[in-house]
């Protein structure tokens, strides 16, 4: 049996640490894949919620049932304004995702470079006097 020390001392060192030790390799493997397929999943399911293919399926027939010229114009031009813009909203979408992803690659990085200028700032860098006026 084990001593509340010696369970104290094993729950610091292989428990805490060892999580520390995991995180750089689950954030950049698992974490990184899992947040790649969540991408991937949202931007598949915006692409079919915004129905493109069936847009740029039907985009020569005519709307109302109006087969004259100026119906089959009218039809053409507005369902393109329409593809370009769900389009654009979709690539928008897909930005999102992108810096998403950057931020989930960066953010470890970001909080080390932050923690040590915050830790080493009063050592080594001099203290400015600001003058009030």
């Amino acid at each position: 049996m084990f001593s509340r020390l010696e369970s104290v001392a094993g729950y610091l060192v292989f428990d805490l640490l060892g999580s520390l030790v995991r995180f750089p390799v689950w954030w950049y493997g698992q974490g990184l894949h899992d947040v790649i397929e969540w991408a991937k999943d949202g931007l598949v399911y915006r692409w079919r919620n915004y129905a493109l293919k069936l847009w740029l399926k039907n985009i020569l027939v005519p709307m109302y049932g109006q087969y004259d010229l100026t119906g089959r114009l009218v039809s053409v031009f507005m369902r393109l304004v329409i593809v370009i813009a769900r389009f654009v909203a979709w690539f928008a979408e897909f930005l999102v995702y992108v810096f998403v992803l950057f931020v989930w690659l960066a953010a470890p990085v970001g909080f080390v470079v932050m923690l040590l200028l915050n830790l080493f700032q009063g050592a080594f860098v001099s203290r400015v006097v600001y003058l009030v006026p």
